[in-house]
């Protein structure tokens, strides 16, 4: 099926394009966060993505801004201008920046006038906290993304917040979407779907990780995954009893699960959160017991990472240490080579035969559901998952 959509401008350009070169527009962005210099232990690159990756989405609006220069960039902050550019490229493949002729970088805008002769119009809706803290939500984006506009659709991701219901489905209604993937959806998308579906638009669900709040065509399982870790453990390792971290948030759903894959290896458990303690001290009491293994799902791992990378690493070296939500972002360090267990998903395999599917309408068939099984990757290097820069 062929048809003409009216394309908006964030999230449809591949590399670098013209989009409306000739017009002036104005920056409209807050000035640059205080004058730093990054400690010598973070890592630049990363540490700058996530200030501008934060700038970006919280700054997004109808029409496309000019970002800051690359060279204004490096001058305030004092790092080089290769590390600014690659820093661009991440947040241009993450379809959050553009550049045009002429060296400028345009920030996105949410609406726009270009008419193309696209296979569908694909909207993909983006819980914002997820996209920024967990890496495999947005490698499953990126991938997702490259492919279908390699096959001929128009996609463009719309961020969100939680408790904006309204704001998504006004978005949804405006851009005048023919489809929405919705990864992993959550209560926002159990109060939308049922009013796009009344107004025509197709919602196809991919689930991982927890429980979904609407059917969904395709699934993500790390079950099985899980399960080849705790028998590793057992089998070879003589590990006896798990540690389940808990983080800020935690999913009873989730923690049911592991409970259940856990009891089935026979393995004694316990869930422990940091409470009252740094979040160092707190990994720093998980060594010592060579008989217990360390599992981190998604949300804990993303927040120890994130806070107290060194110390975990460090816990890898000298315990087995699982993270059952996919490899983690290691923003701020550069930590040793250490070695993790990990479930990992072969989200290009998903992104191609999600494309395949809605080129012959098999992504419409509401009764089949396509599972797609993570692997255990046991020992493996961090260092070659973690999306560094």
């Amino acid at each position: 099926m062929i048809c003409s959509a009216a394309i908006p401008r964030f999230g449809l350009s591949e590399g670098r394009v013209s989009i409306m070169a000739r017009k002036k527009m104005a920056r409209g962005l807050p000035r640059l966060p205080a004058w730093q210099i990054f400690k010598a232990q973070e890592h630049k690159g990363a540490r700058l993505l996530e200030i501008l990756r934060g700038i970006a989405i919280a700054n997004q609006q109808e029409e496309p801004k000019i970002f800051y220069p690359i060279r204004e960039v490096a001058h305030h902050f004092a790092v080089p201008i290769s590390t600014v550019s690659r820093v661009y490229d991440q947040l241009e493949e993450e379809g959050i920046l553009v550049s045009v002729r002429g060296s400028r970088t345009l920030l996105q805008g949410l609406s726009g006038g270009r008419h193309l002769s696209v296979l569908g119009f694909i909207g993909m809706p983006a819980l914002t906290s997820s996209f920024v803290t967990l890496q495999d939500c947005r490698t499953f984006f990126i991938r997702t993304r490259r492919e279908l506009r390699a096959r001929g659709f128009a996609v463009a991701t719309a961020f969100y917040d939680r408790n904006e219901s309204e704001r998504v489905l006004s978005r949804i209604d405006k851009y005048d979407f023919d489809t929405v993937l919705w990864h992993q959806p959550d209560r926002v998308a159990k109060e939308v779907v049922p009013r796009l579906k009344d107004g025509g638009v197709h919602v196809i669900g991919i689930s991982d990780r927890w429980f979904p709040s609407i059917r969904c065509r395709y699934e993500v399982q790390r079950e099985s995954a899980i399960r080849s870790i705790l028998h590793d453990w057992r089998v070879n390792d003589a590990i006896t009893s798990i540690v389940i971290v808990r983080g800020v948030e935690t999913s009873a759903a989730k923690e049911e699960l592991l409970k259940t894959l856990i009891e089935e290896e026979g393995l004694a458990y316990e869930f422990r959160g940091n409470g009252d303690q740094r979040l160092g001290d707190f990994l720093n009491s998980l060594a010592g017991d060579k008989h217990r293994g360390i599992i981190f799902p998604s949300l804990a791992a993303a927040l120890f990472a994130f806070r107290t990378p060194e110390t975990l690493a460090k816990l890898m070296s000298r315990a087995r240490v699982a993270l059952t939500g996919g490899p983690v972002s290691i923003p701020f360090a550069q930590i040793p080579d250490v070695a993790a267990d990990l479930v990992v998903v072969d989200w290009q395999l998903v992104a191609e035969q999600i494309g395949t599917d809605l080129i012959n309408r098999k992504a419409f068939d509401r009764a089949e559901t396509t599972v797609f099984e993570a692997k255990a990757h046991l020992r493996a290097s961090l260092s070659q998952y973690a999306q560094r820069l």
